[in-house]
This record gives structure tokens, sequence and C-alpha cells, in this order.
């Protein structure tokens, strides 16, 4: 009785099966080996790329954000003298009048 609890278990098809990927499980492994090795260069060469790729988007987003804060300091600049010269011109305007 217990040989067959064994078998209706699936003890033996477990050792069966384990026993046969020891045996296949080489011949398995060295007809895929090549296989998994270019799909890792693959992968690699993708990584790379990326890599290249986010390094590139990085230097064009700090050129943007310099341009940017260029301009600003320009526009700042820009409308201190304006201001400058709208005080200078009422000050004349107000010793003109008094």
């Amino acid at each position: 009785m217990a040989l067959r609890e064994i078998v209706k278990g699936g003890f033996l098809v477990g050792v069966a099966l384990g026993a046969g990927a020891a045996v296949v499980g080489p011949v398995v492994w060295r007809t895929a080996r090549p296989y998994a090795k270019s799909a890792l260069r693959a992968g690699l060469e993708g990584y790379a790329a990326a890599r290249v790729a986010a390094a590139r988007m990085g230097e064009e987003v700090e050129d943007l954000v310099a341009e940017v804060l260029h301009e600003m300091t320009e526009a700042e600049a820009g409308a201190g003298e304006a201001g400058a010269g709208a005080a200078d011109a009422a000050a004349e305007a107000s010793e003109q009048a008094g």
C-alpha cells in the first residue's frame, strides 16, 4: 500500500524528471548558451545607448536652463535701466516745475 501512495503522490515522476533534467540539462545549456550570450550582449548595448541618450538630454536641459537664466538676467538689467531712466526724467520734470 505504501508503494501505491508513493506512485500516486508523483514521487517517482519527480525523480524521473529530475534525472532526465540532469542528463538533458547540460545538452540544452550548450545549445542555448550562444542565444543567451547574444541576448545579454544586445541588452548591454541597449543600456549603453540609453545612457548616452540620457546624457545628451541632460546636457540639452542644462543648456536650456542656462539660456533662460541669461535672458532673465538681461531682462532684469534692462528693466532696472529703464526704471532708472524714468526716475531721472521724473526728477528733472519736478525740478523744472518747481
